[in-house]
């Protein structure tokens, strides 16, 4: 099919936004509340479904490979801000605990009644319950919806067992070029990148850490 004059104009200014979004401040505490309130009519309107989509299946795909190259299959997985357990659903696990602050997204996945896993709504900044030693702590897209990110990091990280990982996925902004430079103080040894573009320019960074 082809495609319009007008598409491809539009196309090109998404992409030259998209482009100049690292380079641009925006200051955090009403970027991360836009988020949130985003997120919550997303949730509530049916938005989020596309998550399930093929654009999005990449990104899962790159999650699940990471946690079985680098750890066993009986591993225990804590998924911070899981939305409705898409990476719950793809990947293998003795446990698994999902985090959300959305309440719709957890009454979805509990709805699935997945065998071995557990669905809290809870807000990450006022405490997540990381009770035991998880072989795989993930943030997939969430840590900039939190109020301190680093802190929570830092405590998600205390439950990491000994040769666990954790898994941050963020999206491409001046923001999370500052959160990468506070997870970088942590000192945790960075076992790989992943770079991960969509078809407008859309751009994440993937790492895996390990203590």
């Amino acid at each position: 099919m082809a495609v319009s004059a007008f598409e491809n104009i539009k196309r090109f200014f998404i992409r030259l936004g998209i482009g100049l979004m690292p380079y641009f401040p925006l200051p955090w505490e009403p970027y991360r509340k836009a988020l949130v309130r985003d997120s919550e009519k997303r949730y509530a309107s049916g938005r989020w479904d596309y998550m399930n989509d093929i654009a999005e299946a990449h990104r899962y795909s790159i999650i699940v490979g990471c946690c079985e190259y680098f750890t066993p299959p009986e591993r225990r997985v804590l998924d911070v801000g899981c939305g409705d357990g898409i990476l719950q659903q793809r990947l293998r696990y003795s446990g698994y605990v999902g985090v959300d602050m959305n309440a719709a997204a957890i009454s979805r996945a509990q709805a699935r009644g997945a065998s071995g896993a557990t669905f809290v709504v809870a807000d990450a900044a006022q405490g997540v319950q990381a009770d035991g030693q998880f072989g795989v702590i993930v943030f997939n897209e969430s840590l900039y919806y939190i109020r301190d990110p680093a802190a929570v990091f830092a405590r998600c990280r205390q439950s990491l067992s000994p040769q666990g990982i954790m898994v941050v996925c963020m999206f491409r902004t001046y923001l999370a070029r500052q959160l990468w430079k506070k997870l970088r103080a942590f000192g945790m040894e960075e076992l790989t990148t992943v770079s991960i573009s969509n078809e407008l320019g859309f751009s994440s960074t993937l790492r895996v850490y390990a203590n």
